[in-house]
């Protein structure tokens, strides 16, 4: 039903040459898309643009393809600072998936802890990588 939805209501980008503005413009069927008009402006001068596309994944999906050499990559020192940094994006983008604490260790590092697992971060990741996939597998079986 929702797929119908969306193939009879179009909702299109446009970026308006008046006004410079790029705007959402809703039809209510694909036979009434012809001459759209700027909401902001009012001008018919509007060229469409591709709009973006998010594609949702699941959490064994987002897991599956964390990069560990990139990811690792993205470290770019060795000092605390750097740790922290890369640790507070980590946990950023992967604590919900992961089930860990990277966020916590990038606090205790800003703090002036020395985290052990900073020792070694390739090894943290890819032991939390493994954890959250065998957690993933059981609970799909």
């Amino acid at each position: 039903m929702v797929s119908t939805l969306v193939s009879e209501m179009p909702i299109y980008q446009y970026d308006c040459d008046s006004c410079d503005r790029r705007v959402e413009i809703f039809f209510r069927s694909m036979k009434s898309t012809a001459e759209p008009r700027c909401p902001d402006c009012g001008n018919d001068d509007l060229r469409r643009v591709v709009s973006r596309v998010t594609h949702v994944r699941s959490s064994a999906e987002r897991v599956g393809r964390i990069d560990l050499d990139q990811e690792l990559g993205r470290l770019s020192g060795g000092d605390q600072g750097d740790f922290a940094r890369w640790a507070r994006k980590m946990g950023n983008e992967f604590d919900d998936e992961l089930g860990s604490d990277f966020g916590e260790l990038a606090d205790r590092a800003d703090a002036g802890d020395d985290p052990v697992e900073r020792a070694d971060p390739g090894h943290t990741l890819k032991h939390r990588i493994n954890q959250a996939k065998d957690k993933l597998s059981e609970s799909d079986a």
